[in-house]
C-alpha cells in the first residue's frame, strides 16, 4: 500500500495520543488512584493494539475493535485517520 503524507502524519498525531493517554496512567499512579490507573492502562492497550493493526494493514479489525471502546478513548484517534480506514475498507 503507498502511504500518503497526511496518513503517515495522521498515525504520528495518533501515537502522541496514546503517549498523552500513557500520561494521565502514570499521572494517576503517582496520585495513587488506581483504579484509574488500570482503567487508563488498560486504554492504552487497546489503543496501541488498534495503532499496531492500522501499521499491519488490518484495516476492517480496527472497527472491530474501537467499536468495543467507550466514546471518550475512541475519540483519541485522529478522525481524519478513521475516515481513511473507512475509504481503504470500501476498496478491498
Amino acid at each position: 500500500m503507498k502511504t500518503s503524507k497526511t496518513f503517515k502524519h495522521d498515525l504520528k498525531r495518533f501515537s502522541k495520543s496514546i503517549a498523552r493517554w500513557q500520561g494521565l496512567c502514570d499521572k494517576a499512579v503517582r496520585e495513587r488512584d488506581l483504579e484509574m490507573a488500570r482503567q487508563h492502562e488498560q486504554d492504552v492497550k487497546d489503543l496501541t493494539d488498534i495503532y499496531n493493526l492500522i501499521v499491519e494493514g488490518k484495516y476492517e479489525r480496527v472497527f472491530d475493535l474501537a467499536w468495543e471502546l467507550d466514546t471518550l478513548v475512541q475519540d483519541q484517534i485522529p478522525r481524519r485517520l478513521v475516515k481513511t480506514l473507512e475509504r481503504m475498507c470500501k476498496l478491498r
